[in-house]
């Protein structure tokens, strides 16, 4: 198949085969490197949600290898607030095997959610994430990639569920994260470490109270002009202690940001 034939390959159809034992149900989301299906698994009885590259994008040696370095993460990591991985398939290509979520995105939470969270919630969301983050950080890993599009609400529990921008701490590469929610730090290509994550966290609590992305001048890449983050107790009447540690959280400096463990303490002292 040409290159040009199969940048433009449709996604699957439902009842296409995707692996053996895994069936094409629907086919959910495409983005510039990932297909996502949800498939029914005959071993498991049972429907799994697949990541797999982009017909384009499976010549690409570091694409295949951050995928393939997610599935066996998922694999390894075992934490109540991190999506669980089944297996990761190499036959006919890469795909990761991934639990089916309940609940919704925390961006539609926020965003068509008929009132504003209660801070009481905002603070358990944090209790959670700092957990799950926490347990990265100790596992030598950070997430560099916090955002309301990455966690899964159900009934309260909080469900991180992408880890396909993982990495070690150390120096910087260029703009690396998504725009509109990018630590200072990743926007000017510097060193990551666990404050990076810490921006993280609080940029998701900002964005909980306040419904807005906390840095929307990150809109294109060759934006990279820094602005800081507008304060929370600006936007919106929050428990002291709660806006206090979401502002500290978004300093530009990252040694002036509390750690992701302070975070969360200072949330569960606010949500109990």
């Amino acid at each position: 198949m040409s290159a040009a034939a199969t940048a433009c390959a449709p996604p699957l159809e439902p009842g296409d085969p995707l692996a053996p034992g895994y069936v094409v149900e629907e086919h959910l989301s495409r983005n510039k490197v990932l297909d996502v299906y949800e498939v029914w698994s005959a071993e498991r009885d049972c429907p799994c949600v697949v990541k797999v590259l982009r017909p384009d994008c499976r010549g690409h040696a570091r694409r295949v290898e951050r995928l393939e370095l997610e599935g066996r993460l998922l694999l390894e990591l075992a934490h109540p607030h991190l999506v669980r991985a089944y297996e990761v398939v190499h036959d006919p290509e890469l795909a990761v095997v991934l639990e089916t979520l309940g609940g919704e995105r925390l961006d539609h939470v926020i965003t068509h959610g008929a009132r504003r969270l209660p801070a009481v919630e905002i603070a358990e969301l944090g209790v959670q994430l700092c957990s799950v983050v926490g347990y990265l950080h100790r596992q030598g890993w950070l997430h560099l990639d916090l955002k309301p599009t990455n966690v899964i609400v159900d009934c309260g529990i909080v469900r991180l569920f992408d880890l396909s921008l993982v990495r070690r701490p150390g120096p910087g590469k260029g703009r690396y994260g998504t725009a509109g929610w990018l630590s200072p730090e990743q926007e000017r290509g510097d060193a990551f470490g666990a404050a990076t994550d810490a921006f993280g966290v609080a940029a998701v609590l900002f964005a909980a109270a306040t419904r807005r992305a906390p840095c929307p001048w990150q809109r294109a890449a060759e934006d990279d002009g820094a602005t800081t983050p507008p304060r929370v107790r600006s936007l919106r009447r929050l428990p002291g202690p709660l806006a206090e540690v979401i502002d500290a959280g978004l300093q530009t400096d990252p040694a002036a940001r509390p750690s992701v463990r302070d975070i969360g303490a200072a949330c569960a002292a606010v949500a109990r």
